[in-house]
């Protein structure tokens, strides 16, 4: 009997524990809080200030890392965390749990008062010993290019496309239209699933310089959005169309702006073989391509490029690997070594 009342009794703990209403220990705090509260206890706390180096362009990349975190969690919309994240006071602490950095949050949302951001999504934000080692932002080594793709998704090309990277083992980086996301949220979700980066190119493709701080908020926040909805991931870089970007602007979207440093100016030859040479050409190591998956001349020079390349012993990465996820809200880059304040 008395062993029966030994095992029913753990049986209760571990069921109790399951359901979140474990036990009180000593008649004060359930033995759940308790555990809780001493894990707290053994946290390394560090300020914010520590975290970021007191660079408010960590501070914006660590808001982005909060917002997309609290999605994950709650499921909200993505407009109800727009203007959610950490504080911005270098006194504020945070603490270095095992799974990440715990944060408070202001305001708090459907109940969250702090997060805990995943040491993942804080790769190139927070300075790197704050980070496990495995973590850390590392710009990949060697003779490597960033193959960059604008304008999609489109439903003959771009899946044409994909076909033919797969096929070549290689990986880009995908800028897309948020009013070509929604119409075909099935593609975005395909760029994501054979490994490629996807990245905000505005809503319907406006001249940023020319619409203004507040529309060219509104094109990347309605993108944002419209890449969440579809993949469940929302867009780190941000490519405003023509490149064109003011200070304001770069401040305001507060997401890293990517450029790029070759232009195969694909969209004016419009010829396949043009499109090869200009790229081939101008290839240097560290650099960022840009092409367009909404030309049929373009995608088709992609196999050649690839092949001479790689025959001058390129290696393909994605930008966030050409960079080491080492990018920051506020500054543009234009390859490897090259970044700059945005709209400077």
């Amino acid at each position: 009997m008395r062993g029966t009342r030994i095992v029913m009794g753990l049986v209760t703990l571990v069921a109790a524990s399951l359901l979140g209403t474990a036990p009180t220990v000593g008649g004060n705090l359930p033995a759940k809080q308790v555990a809780i509260e001493a894990a707290k206890r053994s946290e390394r706390v560090v300020t914010l200030g520590q975290l970021t180096g007191h660079d408010r362009n960590r501070f914006a990349a660590v808001q982005q890392a909060a917002r997309q975190q609290l999605l994950t969690q709650t499921h909200a919309a993505v407009a109800a965390v727009e203007h959610v994240g950490v504080p911005t006071q270098p006194t504020v602490t945070a603490s270095l749990t095992q799974q990440g950095v715990r944060v408070p949050l202001t305001p708090a949302i459907r109940g969250v008062r702090e997060l805990v951001i995943p040491y993942r999504r804080l790769t190139g934000k927070i300075q790197n010993r704050y980070l496990p080692a495995a973590q850390r932002a590392t710009p990949v080594a060697g003779k490597v290019i960033a193959l960059t793709f604008d304008d999609g998704p489109d439903p003959k090309l771009t899946p044409k496309l994909l076909k033919i990277l797969k096929q070549a083992h290689v990986h880009a980086t995908f800028f897309q239209v948020g009013k070509s996301v929604v119409k075909y949220p099935q593609l975005s979700r395909a760029v994501l699933a054979a490994g490629h980066e996807l990245g905000n190119h505005s809503w319907d493709h406006p001249n940023f310089a020319a619409v203004g701080t507040r529309q060219a908020v509104r094109q990347v926040a309605r993108t944002n959005a419209a890449i969440y909805h579809a993949t469940g991931q929302l867009p780190t870089y941000v490519r405003p169309p023509y490149g064109a970007i003011t200070r304001a602007e770069g401040r305001a979207i507060a997401q890293p702006i990517i450029r790029w440093s070759i232009d195969s100016r694909d969209w004016a030859y419009l010829n396949r073989q043009k499109d090869v040479q200009s790229v081939v050409h101008a290839a240097q190591s560290g650099g960022i391509v840009l092409m367009h998956d909404i030309h049929a001349q373009s995608v088709a020079a992609v196999p050649a490029i690839i092949k001479q390349l790689t025959a001058k012993g390129y290696r393909f990465v994605t930008v966030g690997q050409l960079l080491g996820q080492n990018t920051l809200p506020g500054l543009e880059y234009f390859e490897r070594g090259d970044h700059r304040v945005a709209g400077s």
